[in-house]
């Protein structure tokens, strides 16, 4: 069954059944329920981790509590590669959003079989290159954007096929302001103020177990900026 899911990894596609079976066998599976923490920043750990269900997220939390979400992780995806490569500590603590079940592959494994199939070194530079042009997108978000914005972009990077009943607007899961909150850096006090000026603007819609969004409304939104600060 983790030959399966391996096939499905861009790392190891390219992979025959039998590197396939030589990598699973170096893995061991663990579950972690919703709310689990995989692991902290700063841990030591260095195995590489594989979500073979469930959903993740990698955030920064601080004194407070608060955290910021920098990355969430599904089912086919993998977490861990930067103290996999460096054999330095977490830059960011892991969080079951859902409960999740895990391949662990340790470093000394992996670098093994890295070492026997460069083609793999290839895909997980692909990989860090794409989580660092997002990186660097949330930075820009975070000094450029305002709260509104950043909002705006949340729900439309979330949001679903167009909603039959509301032409132009896109269905998204309804998220609430705390986790709003952590995903756009902000306090929820501004979030709240954020949703209160998008909805009054029409761009946002609660139709109470959803939010619908404009498709166009970071056009519009950045039309009118003075009229959003």
């Amino acid at each position: 069954m983790l030959v399966e899911y391996l096939k499905n990894i861009p790392m190891f596609k390219h992979l025959k059944d039998a590197q396939l079976e030589k990598v699973a066998s170096r893995c061991r599976k663990t579950l972690y329920k919703k709310g689990a923490t995989v692991f902290y920043k700063t841990d030591t750990t260095t195995d590489l981790y594989i979500v073979l269900s469930g959903r993740l997220k990698a955030v920064l939390i601080d004194e407070d509590g608060d955290e910021i979400v920098l990355a969430h992780f599904g089912k086919g995806t993998f977490f861990g590669e930067l103290s996999l490569l460096d054999g330095k500590g977490r830059s960011a603590t892991i969080v079951a959003d859902e409960s999740s079940e895990l391949a662990v592959l340790g470093r000394d494994a992996f670098l093994m079989i890295l070492a026997e199939d460069s083609k793999i070194a290839i895909e997980l530079i692909s990989t860090l290159v794409e989580r660092l042009r997002k990186a660097d997108e949330m930075i820009e978000s975070l000094a450029f954007l305002e709260v509104s914005e950043r909002l705006i972009k949340i729900f439309l990077d979330s949001a679903g096929e167009d909603d039959p009943q509301c032409k132009g607007y896109g269905r998204c899961t309804k998220f609430t302001h705390k986790e709003l909150a952590s995903l756009v850096g902000a306090s929820r006090e501004a979030v709240s103020k954020g949703m209160k000026m998008l909805i009054s603007k029409g761009l946002v819609r609660d139709t109470g177990d959803s939010i619908l969004i404009a498709r166009d409304a970071l056009r519009l939104i950045k039309d009118s900026a003075r009229t959003f600060k």
